[in-house]
């Protein structure tokens, strides 16, 4: 029996020579099912946009971004695509299964032990890179979407936000507000900037400090205007939440949620290398700060983010994005 277009996938369905099994997961946008296939023997599972009426059209503008960027990818930080179907008939992805587990459990144990919060940093870092490098930003970095298998190795899962510099953005395209989840939005894409790669590296610094202290740096803010408060508005310090926070590693998480770009890491390998080798992190004033900013201080920010603003959506025309366009730590 084949899946028709337009009718919800169902135990027992067939669709292109793959045999739908149990729905192992609905989410807000997908549904992800178990399938099997007579000449694939590794675990696979398919998954699908939900197209019912009313229904978002993030969702189906988000999975025909997926269906283009995944399957360009390869390496051990993302899944092995095995087909995909259309919308002509039935959009689907079938790739392998990851062993392990999301993130997203651990949130329940926050906040985790250091040794934790530095594997989870190295190793999505180490992720981060390798799709860098093969000209892709992720753009919805968050404990969802970090499958960690048995191994230590990050998977980075869900695409269906990200900017790959060959294709065309279809969400900049369709949107006008800045689509992603509000803790883990960098600022520059508040301002409708994607394609920048220290954003994921923003995204990821927000991830370390929320696994590091069981507190988000900026909240979860509903409106653009409480996103945009990350421009200027600096978070607690980690150590003011938990003093047993070396310094070190605060230096590196602040490092990464600075407002400015620039200010961050340039790439992803020399986070990795930093959280690998914390004897050789240059400390500054960041890793010794037990408050924030005054609100005099915090109030004369907001001046520079006109310039901030206006220097990030430089970027978006920029060739410096996704491109690699600096060196490597890695041997």
């Amino acid at each position: 029996m084949g899946a028709q277009a337009g009718k919800p996938l169902e135990a027992g369905v067939e669709i292109d020579g793959f045999l739908v099994g149990e729905r192992l997961h609905r989410g807000g946008m997908a549904t992800i099912w178990d399938v099997r296939h007579p000449d694939i023997t590794a675990p696979l599972v398919l998954k699908a946009p939900l197209m019912s009426e009313g229904q978002d059209p993030a969702a189906i503008v988000s999975f025909e971004m997926e269906m283009m960027i995944l399957p360009r990818l390869s390496g051990a930080h993302v899944p092995r695509v095995h087909a995909v179907g259309d919308f002509m008939r039935q959009p689907y992805i079938v790739m392998e299964r990851i062993a392990g587990q999301s993130l997203y459990p651990r949130i329940e144990s926050l906040p985790l032990p250091i040794e934790d919060v530095i594997a989870i940093g190295s190793a999505t870092a180490y992720a981060l890179e390798d799709i860098h490098r093969q000209d892709v930003v992720h753009l919805d970095i968050k404990p969802s979407n970090i499958m960690i298998q048995p191994s230590g190795t990050a998977v980075l899962v869900d695409f269906g936000l990200a900017r790959h510099a060959d294709l065309p953005d279809l969400i900049a395209e369709e949107f006008r507000l800045p689509y992603g989840t509000a803790p883990y939005i960098s600022p520059e894409q508040t301002f409708g900037v994607r394609g920048y790669r220290r954003s994921d590296i923003f995204a990821l610094g927000v991830l370390l400090y929320f696994f590091a202290t069981g507190e988000r740096p900026f909240g979860d803010p509903q409106s653009l205007k409480g996103l945009q408060r990350r421009w200027w508005d600096d978070p607690r310090p980690p150590r003011q939440r938990r003093p047993d926070l070396p310094p070190w590693l605060q230096e590196v998480i602040l490092r990464c949620i600075e407002p400015d770009p620039e200010r961050r890491y340039p790439s992803a390998a020399h986070l990795a290398f930093d959280l690998r080798h914390p004897r050789q992190v240059l400390l500054t004033e960041r890793a010794h700060k037990l408050t924030r900013d005054s609100w005099l201080v915090r109030r004369s920010r907001r001046g520079e983010r006109a310039r901030l603003a206006l220097h990030s959506k430089s970027l978006a025309t920029s060739s410096a994005p996704v491109r690699r366009s600096s060196p490597s730590p890695w041997p």
